[in-house]
This record gives C-alpha cells, sequence and structure tokens, in this order.
C-alpha cells in the first residue's frame, strides 16, 4: 500500500528545469528484491545497477 502510493506520487510530480531522481527512485520501488524486501548495503549495486 505505501509504496503504491509513493509511485503515485512520483508519477504525478514535475519539476521542469533540473534533473531529478525520480526515475531512480521508480526503478527501486518496482524492483523484485526492493518489493520482496531483500535489501542490504550493496543492493543498488547489486540489484538496480547491474
Amino acid at each position: 500500500m505505501a509504496i503504491g502510493k509513493m509511485e503515485k506520487a512520483l508519477r504525478k510530480f514535475r519539476i521542469e528545469g533540473v534533473l531529478t531522481t525520480i526515475s531512480f527512485h521508480l526503478k527501486v520501488l518496482s524492483n523484485p528484491f526492493y518489493l520482496r524486501g531483500e535489501v542490504s548495503t550493496d543492493y543498488i549495486e547489486r540489484c538496480i545497477l547491474n
């Protein structure tokens, strides 16, 4: 429920003129490892950047 609310908020958010990390956060929120709670200190490198 919280993840869905966060995704909805991020998709609705609009900022013009500067780069944001919204697409990165959406990628994290939809990652199967994240959704299963399988995160650790190397999560970003292991699951997102690969």
